[in-house]
């Protein structure tokens, strides 16, 4: 079997059987959920892993409590939050990480009880970038709590356009160049959006990944390349929307597979090759002809 047969034999089969409609897998008690992987007790969630207790979040990691947040990772009790790492009982972050016990906070890390502020680095006690006093500060945000929400935003606006905006955040990483959004990685190429990688490159919402290329909204993936949508992989190439899989390529919709290639919603399977079942002598040979062809 050549390589350009093998491929439109693939692609039929993936048109031949029915889809699922969230591709999310290892839920507990969540509902209305998308793209999803190990969520416990979360409503109208999507693209999020390793989430407990949260609702209406998008595209984060490891998160509990929160609410209406997107792109959070590691962070507790959240909400209204974007972009912001390992951070705790604050609402209205962006950009942010390490933060607690904060309010609408913009490019703040490693503070706490800050409210207004734009751009600080290991502060307390601050309003719009203002040092109080901590019983100060505690008087002055009782106040503030009790006006309207918009208000904190505008006021925060105009502050944040008095000050330069870096194009890039990389926060505790090493050797990671040109990506956005990069926390606690090493040896990192154009990723963005990624956290606890190492040896990476060319990856987009990715995270705990290692030695691979070319990965979008992959968890715990390992030398792996051209993956979307899959989570603890080892070994795999152009793997879509695929759980607990290794030594394989061409998988969509399949779940704890190994060595298996060119299949579509499979699940406990081994040695197989469009969705057919082979021995591990047949299975070898049969790949390594279709590998054979390709230029």
């Amino acid at each position: 079997m050549t390589f350009t047969d093998f491929n439109n034999q693939y692609l039929r089969l993936k048109q031949s059987l029915p889809r699922h409609p969230t591709f999310s897998s290892d839920l507990e008690d969540s509902e209305f959920v998308s793209r999803s992987y190990r969520l416990k007790n979360c409503y109208f969630c999507f693209d999020c892993v390793d989430c407990k207790n949260c609702l209406y979040c998008f595209d984060s990691v490891r998160s509990t409590n929160c609410a209406d947040c997107d792109y959070v990772v590691e962070c507790e009790l959240l909400y209204e939050s974007n972009d912001t790492y390992q951070s705790y009982n604050s609402i209205c972050l962006d950009y942010c990480a390490r933060l607690y016990d904060s309010y609408y906070c913009w490019d703040c890390a490693d503070s706490h009880d800050l409210f207004g502020c734009v751009h600080l680095k290991q502060k307390q006690y601050c309003i719009f970038n203002k040092q109080y006093t901590k019983a100060a500060y505690i008087q002055k945000t009782t106040e503030l709590l009790e006006q309207p929400a918009e208000n904190h935003r505008k006021k925060l606006k105009k502050l944040a356009n008095r000050y330069p905006f870096g194009p890039t955040y990389v926060s505790h990483s090493e050797n990671s160049d040109y990506g956005n959004q990069v926390h606690y990685s090493s040896n990192c190429y154009l990723c963005f959006d990624v956290a606890r990688s190492e040896n990476c490159a060319y990856m987009y919402d990715s995270f705990y990944c290692k030695n691979s290329y070319d990965l979008t909204y992959c968890f715990k993936a390992e030398l792996s390349y051209e993956c979307i949508d899959s989570a603890k992989i080892y070994n795999c190439n152009f793997v879509e929307s695929s759980d607990d899989c290794f030594d394989c390529s061409y998988l969509y919709n399949c779940k704890d597979c190994h060595n298996c290639f060119g299949c579509v919603s499979l699940a406990h399977k081994r040695y197989c090759v469009l969705n057919k079942q082979y021995t591990k002598e047949e299975y070898g040979k049969i790949v390594e002809e279709i590998k054979s062809t390709v230029h």
